[in-house]
């Protein structure tokens, strides 16, 4: 199994190695300048005439001269630490040299013991030589009192002083590109905690390319689909509750009629019995509508459409019998589809069932189901007054009535909706269009079951 890669981890590595690679980069110039200059007062205390007057005191006085200067000299030098050695390395002052240069005052400083002073070739020595009277080789060693191998003072302090930029610099660039989106993803969650459904987190971080960047654009596309549901539910409530004010302002006329007239008429029973229906009706739909959101296609099974639109049209001859229309259905073979049986079958309904009720009598109401390059489409053709065309879009919307359909006396106001609902939950859509002639043709497109 491939493991995917994390930006947001590869972004850490280039700021850590980008981090090391400035800091080698830094260091190794501030040590090269320290270095530099140390180095250029080191030569400076090499040339100086120190060594010249050593040698003139140990040829007025042999060694106790030479060891009085170099008593003089030793407590005078601020900056530099003056040693004379023997052949076995040893300071005329019998003291110590510094631990970490005794292999180099060994190898680079005395003379080898095997020297021939006869021979013609002598190993290079890098400090100057003393010759006493008696004809003893004595080294003169000038070091820097402030200088070790492991560096000076100032070479350590500005290594460090580097090391801290540079972490200082890494820690806010990681701090910017890192914790900032942390804490406007963090401010925007609160916000829609304390129910602000216009929180989002800014389109600078919603479009990083790392995990950041796509956990907050599925914040804010999980704070649009909530601002859209409770906006929807909203609606859904203000628009139920007009919709239930007409039908039970009548039952209130006529139960204060019944109760002045002390009796109910059999219209009147039939009345108050067709108010209460309707009621249930969209009470019941405005539920199934509502549930639509949070189902979806919660039993897919594969479906036989031409199977499934052949008992529905069997169910549906009833009512449309009774309206005086006919229905005529005209399918294509084998076309399957997977999805919600029920939820498909409530769809087809309520638009079946809006075409018969908005169909002249003596008329027809076609149903042509037929293969498609991409699927499958369902065509639902009614011979009533139709829809302007700048309401076709609209009917699909809960509640909603055109002008030329605008029947309050029967239906919920819901068909539609849930029938777009339960399409679009299937990866479906459904569109509306005038039919040539008079009426409105509802055109249904869903895919074709996969079936490799």
């Amino acid at each position: 199994m491939q493991i995917p890669v994390s930006r947001l981890y590869l972004r850490m590595v280039v700021y850590i190695g980008a981090a090391l690679i400035a800091f080698s980069l830094i260091g190794a110039v501030s040590v090269f300048m320290i270095a530099s200059y140390e180095l250029r007062d080191y030569i400076a205390a090499r040339q100086s005439p120190l060594a010249r007057e050593a040698a003139e005191a140990l040829a007025a006085g042999g060694q106790p001269t030479l060891q009085r200067w170099l008593e003089d000299h030793a407590a005078t030098e601020p900056d530099i630490s003056i040693y004379i050695l023997n052949a076995g390395g040893k300071d005329l002052l019998a003291r110590p040299l510094p631990t970490e240069f005794a292999a180099f005052v060994q190898e680079s400083v005395v003379p080898d013991p095997q020297d021939d002073p006869n021979d013609n070739y002598l190993e290079l020595r890098l400090t100057p030589r003393l010759v006493a009277p008696d004809g003893e080789v004595l080294s003169f060693l000038v070091l820097p009192k402030s200088i070790t191998l492991w560096g000076s003072a100032a070479t350590r302090l500005s290594l460090v002083a580097v090391a801290l930029l540079v972490a200082g610099v890494v820690a806010l660039v990681i701090a910017r590109a890192i914790g900032r989106p942390i804490r406007e993803l963090q401010h925007a969650v609160r916000e829609l905690a304390l129910g602000q459904v216009h929180a989002r987190v800014p389109t600078s971080v919603a479009h990083r390319t790392d995990e950041l960047g796509s956990l907050a654009a599925d914040f804010n596309a999980m704070a649009d689909r909530l601002e859209q549901l409770l906006a929807a539910r909203e609606q859904l409530l203000q628009e139920m509750s007009h919709e239930l004010r007409s039908p039970l302002a009548r039952l209130q006329a006529a139960l204060a009629l019944a109760s002045h007239r002390q009796s109910l008429t059999a219209a009147e029973r039939e009345q108050i019995d067709a108010e209460i229906g309707r009621m249930n009706d969209t009470i019941g739909a405005m539920l199934k509508f509502s549930r639509l959101d949070a189902v979806g296609t919660s039993s897919p099974r594969l479906i036989r459409l031409g199977k499934m639109l052949t008992e529905l049209v069997n169910t549906e001859e009833v009512e449309a019998a009774a309206k005086g229309c006919r229905l005529q259905l005209n399918t294509e073979r084998r076309m399957t589809l997977v999805g919600d049986p029920e939820l498909l079958r409530s769809g087809f309904e309520n638009i079946l069932r809006n075409a018969i009720r908005h169909t002249r009598p003596n008329s027809n109401v076609e149903i042509r189901a037929r293969r498609t390059a991409h699927g499958f489409e369902v065509e639902i053709g009614d011979h009533g007054p139709g829809v302007a065309e700048e309401y076709l879009e609209r009917i699909f919307e809960p509640f909603f009535r055109a002008p030329e359909t605008a029947d309050h006396s029967s239906g919920s106001g819901l068909g539609l909706a849930i029938a777009k609902r339960v399409f679009e939950a299937h990866d479906g859509q459904v569109v509306a269009a005038a039919r040539p002639g008079g009426g409105l043709i509802i055109t249904v497109r869903l895919n074709e079951a996969d079936m490799s």
